[in-house]
């Protein structure tokens, strides 16, 4: 087989500005933990046009064009949307209908949503990021939206709306690709991303 490397179907722009961001580091596959891949933002990521749910419905068929073209294919979404089945239907559904086709594949569902990776404690990567104010832990603390029990805020996209409405953090999808060019991803719990990275870790091993 011959191609390129993979193809990354993501549900919106902001997925893409994350993985643009992070995927176009210096040496970022040291921080994945795996060998070097091929990786260009301008091919190698297709932003699904009915976002989530239109990934859900028609992975397969959006990946079609480029089964001659890819050796790989990852596909990122998120479980919460309206009419969202459940992060594991989700997963079922489109690993069936790429069961055959791909022969390596990998279905990431965030949940709930990609705002889940952006929360890091108090780092000052998200300030700098979203330009909103450096204490966004302790104002989402005093809001309700991050208790002091909590790792992470337990509404991820309800929290960086509040900062978004309150305190004119950063609105655009841009904001997500400068946050991941930053962030550490050095001892990550999120199942999502950790699947993601086991994913590369597999096909690209050291």
């Amino acid at each position: 087989m011959s191609g390129r490397d993979v193809v990354f179907l993501v549900a919106d722009g902001a997925m893409k500005q994350m993985l643009e961001g992070f995927f176009t580091r210096e040496n970022f596959h040291l921080r994945l933990g795996c060998a070097p891949f091929d990786f260009d933002p301008s091919q190698d990521i297709l932003v699904a046009p009915a976002r989530d749910p239109g990934v859900y419905h028609m992975a397969r068929d959006l990946l079609s064009p480029y089964e001659s073209l890819y050796e790989r294919a990852v596909v990122i979404l998120d479980a919460a949307w309206e009419g969202s089945p459940g992060a594991e239907a989700i997963r079922t559904q489109i690993t069936q209908s790429l069961t055959g086709v791909w022969a390596e594949f990998a279905v990431i569902v965030i949940e709930p949503e990609l705002e889940a990776w952006i929360w890091q404690g108090s780092s000052p990567h998200v300030a700098t990021a979203f330009k909103c104010p450096r204490d966004y832990r302790d104002l989402l603390r005093e809001s309700g939206h991050w208790p002091d029990d909590a790792l992470k805020p337990p509404d991820p996209k309800e929290a960086l709306d509040y900062l978004r409405r309150r305190y004119r953090a950063d609105k655009s999808n841009a904001a997500f690709r400068r946050l991941s060019s930053l962030i550490s991803v050095k001892g990550c719990t999120d199942p999502a991303f950790n699947q993601l990275q086991s994913a590369l870790r597999k096909w690209f091993s050291l």
